[in-house]
């Protein structure tokens, strides 16, 4: 179920967004990230849903405990699509880490945005963050089983 005052693009055409080959985990995440224009989520809760919505699951966590570390979490030198990039109080979702964007929601909607920008560099240096999951939440079973999930409430075929 979506959250609240969430709202959903018609279209999946995403002109900041990578190229989607196979569905896994972390193309789900993005893939889902694109359809969303506007949220009244803060950035952190977000981001935890749209973990959520890909099978990445975790427990809650604001932005300046994510930037600390947290279990589930590997800080990594080089992102790859799908990492958390995180600021003491901002968190978004890396969406090309050779055009140094990513998603979060913002006070102006939903948005893509340069983190090597004047604007995200006056916030100081982030961290990214790769998702390892922990015990039985690994990566690849969570995100066979939200696809399964998403196909069986959608009615879907397997095609997306």
């Amino acid at each position: 179920m979506y959250p609240a005052l969430t709202k959903f693009a018609t279209s999946l055409d995403g002109p900041d967004l990578p190229q989607y080959g196979p569905l896994d985990s972390k193309s789900l995440l993005l893939l889902i990230g694109a359809q969303i224009r506007e949220t009244e989520l803060d950035c952190s809760h977000f981001v935890q849903y749209l973990y959520e919505e890909a099978g990445l699951y975790y427990g809650y966590a604001p932005s300046r405990t994510l930037y600390d570390g947290m279990e589930g979490f590997r800080r990594v030198i080089r992102p790859e699509a799908g990492d958390l990039i995180v600021w003491r109080g901002h968190v978004g979702i890396v969406v090309d880490p050779v055009e140094t964007t990513f998603l979060s929601a913002l006070r102006s909607g939903v948005k893509t945005s340069s983190y090597v920008s004047h604007y995200w560099k006056r916030r100081g240096k982030p961290h990214f963050l790769r998702y390892v999951g922990n015990g039985e939440n690994a990566p690849e079973w969570a995100a066979r089983k939200s696809i399964a999930s998403r196909m069986s409430r959608n009615g879907s075929d397997g095609e997306y």
